[in-house]
């Protein structure tokens, strides 16, 4: 009886390990089958692809609000310019309108 299940015991380690090659052989790759690519480096290669990929989306995000910053600074300066113009075209409006009631009322004397 004792040899039996030796005997038994034997048969199922053995499946087990049979098993257990099959997944290290998935997992891992084997020589048998080196040209295929293990399942671990199958995830490692998508891992790596996807942080590129995240990389590339931040770096696309912060050079697009930069470029956002920038031209928001550009239209202030521009608005800003603007306004001083403007004030400008007026005072000189207001200075042309004074010279002349100058002029006018030295012409009277």
């Amino acid at each position: 009886m004792q040899q039996e299940q030796s005997q038994e015991c034997y048969e199922h380690h053995m499946l087990l390990k049979a098993h257990l090659d099959k997944i290290n052989s998935f997992l891992f790759g084997d020589t048998e089958h080196s040209g295929e690519v293990s399942f671990v480096s199958k995830v490692t290669l998508m891992f790596d692809e996807l942080k590129f990929i995240k990389q590339c989306l931040m770096c696309s995000i912060l050079t697009i609000l930069g470029g956002c910053i920038f031209l928001g600074q550009q239209l202030h300066q521009i608005d800003t310019t603007s306004k001083d113009l403007n004030s400008y075209i007026e005072h000189s409006q207001q200075m042309e309108l004074k010279l002349a009631a100058l002029e006018a009322v030295i012409n009277e004397k």
